[in-house]
């Protein structure tokens, strides 16, 4: 594992400061002065200011509502604020990124392999979102769920409309903007995007802004 990665989950911080602790020189591993990029193992000592950084045996697991206008990053761009800058806890990572217009679940983790096991597209765990449009289609007209655009194939797998205004969509897929691309192609314009559901785990009485502690085991 890259030290910045063992110091991240091990201290609660982010890898960026990380690095920053140990290019000032206040990581040891084995009393030796660490260097950025270096990689441990678990006989390796890490210190920092002296003081030993025990690995972390136990995982956190979160649910989060992503309010509309926060950028999933752990780092700066532009004037945006960060989903960090909101919730702290930048040691964690985040799985299923929303774009800036969308709100929505997200689950976040020390847990990298059960991110992947969710949002890895060959697994094909079933997200589900709530469209609202600002002009319904035509009459006579059908709404096309898979689609090309640019070559690539893009594909909603289930749909339902709830009004002429509202639908709720299901993928299995997170290609880039993939639902807005697809709304797009049908001459569809969307006013708000949010996820509902990510496999087993939903919004539920979540409000923007929310973190809260999950057990995956249940």
């Amino acid at each position: 594992m890259r030290l910045n990665k063992y110091l991240a989950q091990n201290l609660q911080i982010s890898r960026r400061n990380a690095d920053e602790k140990i290019a000032a020189g206040h990581v040891k591993i084995n009393n030796e002065k660490a260097s950025v990029g270096t990689i441990v193992n678990e006989h390796d000592v890490v210190e920092v200011d002296g003081q030993e950084i025990k690995s972390r045996t136990k995982h956190e697991y979160y649910k989060f509502y992503k309010p509309k206008g926060f950028i999933c990053s752990h780092e700066k761009q532009g004037d945006s604020p960060l989903i960090f800058d909101l919730i702290g806890k930048e040691y964690l990572k985040f799985g299923g990124r929303l774009d800036k217009e969308s709100e929505g679940l997200m689950l976040l983790s020390t847990d990298g392999d059960w991110l992947n096991s969710i949002f890895n597209a060959k697994n094909k765990v079933t997200k589900k979102y709530i469209i609202k449009i600002k002009s319904p289609l035509p009459k006579g007209i059908k709404f096309k769920q898979n689609i090309n655009h640019n070559g690539e194939v893009l594909k909603i797998s289930n749909y339902k409309l709830i009004n002429k205004y509202t639908y709720e969509v299901a993928l299995k897929t997170g290609k880039n903007h993939e639902i807005r691309r697809i709304f797009r192609f049908n001459n569809l314009k969307i006013i708000s995007l949010k996820r509902n559901r990510i496999g087993k785990y939903s919004l539920k009485e979540l409000s923007p802004g929310d973190l809260v502690k999950i057990n995956v085991n249940e």
